[in-house]
């Protein structure tokens, strides 16, 4: 594990295992709507936009934050009851994205309102022992993996920023 990675596992280790969900969800559910917003004006011919084979375009990174909400979801779910979960497509890989940007948009929404349901229905005192392995940061508990979301949502954030900052972004 690289230092930073070590750094960030700290990081949901320990807010993950202090504050109950209601308070994470705050800081989860404020990434969730600024990664909304920012692809609020994107239109198809931007969200397929790429400057190097190697970087992701826009519907690309949203396909994987939707696909990767809907496995933390119900990871968080089995691990807050002491079940085991299963961790092994939390980072699914690159793909070509065949939804359209509001498809993808839609995606994204009903997302947080899933995420907002699940927070509901998690335990008030939930199983913090029961551990699922992220292949960067080892194994973490339901909390950590609550906030894991967060740190994800924001590190895509970043990755549409980069796309919309690019000299040969489309303008329309």
């Amino acid at each position: 594990m690289t230092p930073e990675e070590q750094r960030v596992r700290d990081y949901l280790i320990s807010q993950g295992g202090k504050y109950p969900f209601e308070e994470l969800w705050v800081r989860s559910i404020a990434a969730r709507l600024e990664l909304i917003k920012e692809v609020t004006d994107v239109n198809q011919n931007q969200a397929d936009f790429s400057f190097d084979s190697a970087e992701w375009t826009i519907s690309e990174i949203l396909e994987h934050v939707m696909t990767s909400t809907h496995t933390v979801t119900n990871l968080i779910s089995e691990l807050a009851i002491g079940n085991t979960g299963d961790s092994s497509n939390i980072d699914p890989p690159r793909t070509v994205s065949n939804l359209s940007i509001d498809e993808l948009r839609k995606g994204l929404l009903d997302g947080a309102f899933k995420w907002t349901s699940m927070t509901d229905n998690l335990p008030v005192m939930p199983n913090m022992n029961q551990m699922s392995n992220h292949s960067f940061f080892g194994d973490l508990h339901a909390g950590a993996w609550y906030l894991f979301q967060r740190v994800h949502d924001l590190d895509h954030l970043n990755q549409i920023r980069n796309n919309k900052s690019h000299t040969d972004y489309p303008n329309i």
